[in-house]
């Protein structure tokens, strides 16, 4: 679970030790402490989630279900390809979705090779699970290439 701390309080002192008390005392009356809620709001987000299969060999091809609130419902290997593809089929793209009765999806993939341009396989099987998940009643909200050190969104590049 992560968590966050925000403070921006400005004051005047006479002294560090001043100073080091008035900060002690207000953050002792004001600190209040939350768990960040597991929701899911960039594609940098999700690639940050990525890094066991960054880096593969081959290629990956993961899906996240998530609720109305896009926290992840959780997360699961579709497809372990060869060095340059992977077989992609809605069927199993969404067996899990429906049975977690997901809202949403986001699919990553990753690219051994480094590239980020989506291949014309990638944008036809995005066409195809984004008409699938129409017909479910799934909302694809997105499907994001990684590579060990960057990636590429779909939704970003108006690709869908």
């Amino acid at each position: 679970m992560e968590y966050q701390i925000n403070i921006n309080y400005q004051f005047t002192a006479e002294s560090e030790t001043e100073a080091k008390d008035k900060a002690k005392n207000y953050v002792g009356n004001n600190l209040e402490v939350k768990a960040m809620k597991d929701g899911v709001y960039s594609p940098l987000e999700i690639a940050s989630k990525c890094k066991n299969f960054r880096k593969a060999k081959k290629e990956h091809f993961y899906v996240f279900f998530l609720d109305t609130q896009n926290r992840i419902l959780g997360k699961e290997t579709v497809s372990i390809g060869t060095l340059n593809t992977s077989l992609i089929h809605p069927r199993e793209c969404f067996r899990t979705a429906i049975l977690k009765n997901s809202a949403s999806v986001i699919f990553v993939h990753n690219h051994p090779s480094g590239g980020l341009e989506p291949s014309a396989e990638d944008l036809t099987v995005t066409k195809r699970l984004v008409d699938a998940g129409k017909l479910l009643g799934i909302h694809v909200l997105d499907h994001v290439i990684v590579t060990t050190d960057s990636y590429t969104s779909f939704k970003e590049r108006h690709l869908f």
